[in-house]
């Protein structure tokens, strides 16, 4: 038996991609191409970029980001603040999740202690204390510390079924996840399709677009070619070097805006021993650090790797970001100069490691592990690069026991580089939901007390002066280095009406197909 795919898929595909549709059976259905599948469809699985998109779609949180990151109500339609660490939540009455259930503050209570509990996600919810139920429909949130960025950290949290959850399992719910959201998952068949179709009662309004296909292509080439047939209506990552064959398409249109996500090389540079390098860590010195950062041609990747798609970023924020200092400048590309600290440093002849990345999660990912690797060696540096899919990278990085150095990136749609601190930069096990995903087991002491005070006050000001400070040590330290940011790039059907979001989330819900 056919699967409800299959069909689309012969149905878009037969006579080369030219069957004929009724204009009711073309605007009820969208198939949008993202590079990687979900991780995850448990929200509280992981923090990605293509998982989150998915799961937008699916879950509601308390409070709605829009699509230029300021909040608006969601599933509390709306608050008021007590005191600096006491805030009352009046919850939306009458919101069903898609078996049905009825929406209420102990789906609300359970999801906060779900994402607690989670080895990856906890840091989503470190700053709560407790959440009481007053009643069916009103919550008090009781915070550790004043908590300035709250509302934009609850956009984060999606809220889960409790009585299903229990009942079936987290296994069972991340296969079929149910949530309050403007879609209902019908198939998940992983690494090939997610199916949904239109929430009926969902309490923003019936979506307009009434079924929905997402596929990972993770092949540029294919994923271009999806979309030039009609296979597809939207992708995302455009390939760097199809913007142009998008652009020259009168059917199509290329759309991109500067996008939050860095690209990054996160750097061991506190433990005496790290995994690939023998002997002790030489990214300690800090003539190797520098050494290091002067031997990656930045400009030349931007140019030559993303085709003028990104821009060079030297520090971890862009200008609208809490925590961005004016003025930080990483060290110029000089491998002249790069050569003459190694040999300062007592390496003439350079040294070797291995530079973990992810072939298949960011734009051009791999071609940019290559560049760096190759750049490297120029100096002296031997790279040996460690490629693997993003399905098996993540949890390979992400203890840190088995990587010395990788490429990564990170994404703050909160506008505000303290979730990113707190995940990757604070000192490990040291505070629960702090550090989860310290790759490179970096630790300052004045750094983790720089985020405490800036987790600590109710003022936003305060908060991102202490978030500057951190910025600037992090700087001196260089337990990462910042490669680029990327440009966010779609490319779309003429005859549909998309916008790009700062949070890259693509939100369904949003997109209208022409009348």
């Amino acid at each position: 038996m056919l699967s409800l795919f299959t069909i689309s898929t012969v149905l878009l595909t037969g006579c080369g991609g030219k069957a004929l549709k009724s204009a009711a059976e073309k605007n009820s259905k969208i198939v949008i191409a993202q590079s990687s599948d979900p991780l995850f469809l448990n929200p509280h699985g992981n923090n990605e970029g293509p998982t989150n998109s998915v799961n937008s779609n699916i879950y509601d949180a308390l409070i709605f980001r829009k699509a230029d990151l300021s909040v608006e109500p969601g599933l509390a339609e709306s608050w008021e603040q007590k005191d600096d660490t006491t805030w009352i939540f009046h919850l939306r009455k009458g919101v069903k999740f898609h078996n049905g259930d009825p929406f209420t503050a102990d789906d609300v209570i359970y999801s906060f202690k779900h994402c607690a509990d989670s080895k990856v996600v906890s840091n989503m919810v470190s700053f709560v204390d407790h959440i009481n139920k007053i009643d069916d429909y009103t919550i008090e949130l009781k915070t550790k510390k004043p908590f300035a960025p709250l509302l934009k950290y609850l956009a984060e949290v999606m809220i889960i079924d409790k009585k299903y959850v229990e009942a079936v399992g987290d296994e069972e719910m991340n296969l079929k996840p149910i949530g309050t959201g403007p879609y209902k998952v019908v198939e998940w068949v992983k690494e090939d399709h997610i199916t949904m179709k239109a929430n009926e009662e969902y309490w923003k309004g019936k979506p307009d677009i009434q079924n929905v296909v997402f596929r990972p292509i993770s092949n540029e080439a294919t994923r271009t070619a999806a979309l030039m047939s009609g296979d597809v209506q939207l992708i995302t990552n455009v390939p760097v070097h199809d913007a142009d064959q998008i652009k020259k398409n009168s059917k199509l249109k290329y759309i991109s805006i500067p996008g939050l996500r860095l690209i990054y090389l996160t750097v061991d540079v506190t433990r005496d021993k790290t995994p690939t390098i023998e002997g002790k860590n030489l990214f300690k010195d800090p003539k190797v650090k520098e050494a290091v950062q002067m031997a990656i041609d930045k400009d030349a990747i931007v140019k030559n790797i993303m085709n003028g798609h990104a821009f060079v970023a030297d520090q971890g924020n862009i200008k609208q970001t809490a925590g961005y200092v004016d003025g930080i400048k990483a060290p110029k590309y000089n491998p002249e100069k790069a050569k003459e600290l190694l040999k300062e440093a007592g390496y003439p002849d350079g040294f070797s490691v291995t530079l973990d990345a992810p072939n298949n999660r960011y734009p051009n990912d791999f071609k940019v592990a290559e560049a760096v690797a190759s750049q490297l060696a120029k100096v002296g540096i031997q790279v040996k690069l460690n490629l693997m899919p993003k399905s098996m990278f993540f949890n390979y990085i992400r203890p840190g026991d088995k990587t010395s150095f990788n490429l990564c990136g990170w994404s703050a749609p909160e506008g505000d580089t303290g979730n990113w601190y707190v995940t990757m930069f604070y000192t490990r096990n040291k505070k629960k939901g702090y550090g989860t995903s310290n790759r490179g087991h970096y630790s300052n002491p004045a750094f983790d007390q720089d985020i405490d005070e800036a987790d600590g006050t109710a003022d936003m000001t305060k908060r991102t002066a202490f978030l500057q400070d951190a910025t600037k040590i992090v700087a001196k330290d260089m337990p990462f280095i910042p490669l680029y940011f990327q440009e966010d790039a779609y490319g779309a059907s003429g005859d549909i009406d998309f916008a790009p979001r700062l949070d890259a989330n693509v939100y369904v819900y949003d997109i209208h197909f022409k009348k």
